[in-house]
């Protein structure tokens, strides 16, 4: 039964006292605990996993997450993880049984210790207790915050499509009170922290176009220590676009007209979400993929012209996909077998391939106006497309724009 407006809780944005307490919380310094082993380990327990249960160290490497070191918990829910190679100052991720992450900011100078509970439904362990790293347990205060409003944002989303016109309202009202709160917390916790590599997370929940000049300052406090990190980049893209001219001149000699082929979505526009099953009925969304450039292709196994496209793709790919470039290939296929068969034989190694068995009425292909294909549009890591309607050569010229050689 789909609940009645008056069952939704109040979520209105946050009260002044709140803010001012979370200001305290955020800013509060504390004497560093002892170390809780050899510099450069991480040791914790973790309560509510089995015994064997894997634990990941991650790392980010040229854009994308990589593992430095896997153990797994004893009987206790214990471990201790101790890197091959020293960790650098940065952004670090521990993955416990692999659903449940906690962001760590670390290097291999600091010896940290967790301890946290999963909670059946939150799929980040909120909550978590870290001492050795100041930084670390601050962060964790922040998503202590914003990872149970977010997963709370994401069903009332859903709701917003459920009953009848005043129950889609309610939902939507609250939706946008829990949007507002998510702002002002994180504006807070970047005001309390604007000199830290801490300050670029909560960046990353705010709109660069709004914020200009608390991006603007972060960034230039932050340039000298982080500018060559995976995180700094990905928040300087943002308001980099936040600042140039909408129209981009990436497709020299193409029409920019919205009324030509395919061309609902131009260049400066934010890519619309796709959500749609792939060949092993696995969800994937084009928006798990931000924070990379992403070539988004429409194509189909019966396409002649987007058979004779693929090489250059997989060339493409191959050669930027360890510099944070991804592929997210939509099909317009209705037949399962030949669209498998289709990935198969052309060697699309990525794994990023969708499609809901429509033809030409596939769901994201009437969303983006796609009326031929193939068609591609390259999206920058915050989502906003950079070029489209790239064939061949083209593709890796822009490419080596936005990665370089």
């Amino acid at each position: 039964m789909t609940p009645r407006a008056s069952h939704f809780p109040h979520f209105g944005t946050l009260p002044t006292l709140l803010i001012a307490a979370l200001l305290a919380m955020f800013s509060a310094c504390e004497s560093a605990p002892a170390p809780q082993g050899p510099a450069g380990t991480i040791s914790g327990t973790i309560d509510g996993v089995e015994s064997g249960a894997e634990v990941l160290l991650r790392s980010f490497k040229n854009g994308n997450l990589v593992n430095v070191a896997n153990t797994t918990v004893d009987s206790t829910g214990s471990f201790v993880l101790t890197p091959s190679e020293p960790l650098r100052r940065g952004y670090h991720q521990l993955l416990v049984g692999r659903k449940y992450p906690l962001v760590l900011i670390t290097d291999s100078t600091e010896a940290i210790h967790v301890e946290a509970q999963t909670v059946e439904g939150m799929k980040y362990l909120v909550g978590a207790e870290i001492v050795g790293s100041e930084d670390s347990r601050i962060m964790a205060t922040y998503y202590d915050h914003i990872m149970p409003l977010q997963q709370r944002m994401m069903s009332t989303e859903r709701k917003t499509n459920m009953g009848d016109a005043t129950e889609r309202q309610a939902a939507a009202d609250l939706l946008q009170a829990m949007k507002d709160s998510l702002v002002e917390t994180s504006v807070t916790f970047v005001e309390a922290h604007s000199q830290s590599l801490m300050a670029l997370s909560a960046l990353e929940s705010l709109d660069a176009e709004n914020h200009k000049e608390l991006f603007g300052q972060v960034l230039a406090n932050l340039k000298d220590v982080a500018g060559d990190s995976h995180y700094y980049s990905i928040i300087k893209s943002k308001f980099d676009v936040a600042n140039r001219p909408r129209r981009l001149d990436m497709n020299a000699g193409n029409s920019q007209q919205r009324q030509a082929k395919n061309g609902r979505y131009i260049q400066g526009d934010m890519a619309p979400d796709i959500v749609m099953n792939d060949p092993n009925g696995q969800t994937r969304k084009l928006s798990d993929l931000k924070g990379k450039v992403v070539l988004l292709d429409f194509w189909a196994s019966w396409c002649g012209p987007c058979r004779r496209e693929n090489p250059n793709v997989v060339r493409a790919y191959e050669k930027y996909k360890d510099r944070g470039f991804e592929v997210f290939s939509v099909s317009l296929d209705s037949d399962a077998g030949k669209w498998q068969r289709a990935i198969e034989q052309d060697q699309l190694t990525w794994p990023n391939h969708v499609c809901d068995m429509r033809g030409w009425r596939n769901e994201a292909a009437q969303a983006y106006g796609i009326s031929s294909i193939p068609h591609t549009m390259l999206i920058d890591r915050d989502g906003s497309v950079l070029a489209t309607h790239l064939r061949g050569a083209m593709l890796e010229s822009a490419l080596r724009g936005v990665l370089g050689e």
